[in-house]
């Protein structure tokens, strides 16, 4: 048998693994797409997220609530939010049918999705009453890693 056919083979075989891409040679501090499991990629350290008091301002009148979120390691996988109105000392919080239940402990959240990752927005029901509302966003990166969640207070109204 020649060596010839061998050693074709293996030029074949290189030749497909440089073509292959990014996807074919993926390494574990690689980003991995959305919504891959938890521990996909190498990281330690936490995201964070949260929005400024203009985007708070703004979100009184426009009821749109805009943000931005980072992690320094893998990227942020999703962002999600939570919505409390402040009634005294307790809380009515908003759920994910995007209406407001009975007053509760304000350490009771429902983690509401928001729209977009590293630069997110979420737009809050138009039929809110005004009030003092404590607004809490959560980061999670695709290492799994999840941020304490970031409390902020906006007036509605």
């Amino acid at each position: 048998m020649s060596k010839r056919p061998v050693l074709l083979f293996a030029a074949w075989v290189a030749a497909a693994a440089l073509t292959a891409g990014p996807a074919a040679a993926q390494s574990p501090t690689d980003n991995p797409v959305p919504g891959a499991p938890p521990g996909a990629c190498a990281d330690h350290s936490r995201p964070t997220s949260g929005f400024t008091r203009r985007a708070a301002r703004r979100a009184g009148h426009r009821h749109i609530l805009r943000g931005n979120a980072r992690d320094r390691g893998c990227g942020v996988d999703r962002v999600t939010i939570s919505v409390a109105r402040k009634l005294g000392r307790r809380c009515r919080v908003l759920s994910p049918k995007r209406r407001l239940g009975h007053r509760t402990s304000c350490a009771r959240r429902h983690w509401l999705p928001v729209r977009g990752t590293t630069r997110w927005s979420f737009r809050l029901p138009k039929r809110l009453p005004n009030g003092t509302y404590v607004i809490r966003t959560r980061a999670v990166d695709f290492a799994g890693n999840v941020q304490r969640p970031r409390r902020h207070r906006i007036r509605l109204g």
